[in-house]
């Protein structure tokens, strides 16, 4: 069997395995055989690279939402920590006479969202 009458598939899975010493070629076989291997090789490469894009997009796309829950994050802190500061402020106080009447804290800290 000639080499220019097999199909791809087993085109390159004699490139992959052949020594090139068992048998004389002609020029023409082995110059097929060096244009598949280089339509091969591009296929190969083009493939490698269309993944190698993918997974950097993905990676970036993680990264970008990993910057957004960190800056998430930071303002949620901030938030507690104002409220905490809040609470602790109204802890830390004196009562007035009408607060301790009443039972109601003065009106200042009833318009701070807590």
């Amino acid at each position: 069997m000639k080499i220019l009458e097999l199909n791809d598939e087993l085109i390159l899975d004699f490139l992959m395995n052949s020594d090139f010493n068992d048998q004389d070629y002609s020029p023409e076989e082995l110059k097929y055989l060096l244009v598949k291997w280089r339509y091969f090789f591009r296929l190969f490469q083009g493939r490698s690279e269309q993944s190698k894009m993918n997974l950097e997009d993905k990676i970036l796309k993680i990264e970008q939402q990993l910057e957004i829950k960190k800056k998430s994050e930071f303002d949620l802190q901030v938030i507690l920590a104002k409220k905490e500061d809040l609470i602790s402020s109204i802890k830390n106080r004196d009562l007035s006479w009408k607060e301790r009447w009443s039972g109601k804290i003065i009106t200042k800290y009833e318009n701070r969202e807590i």
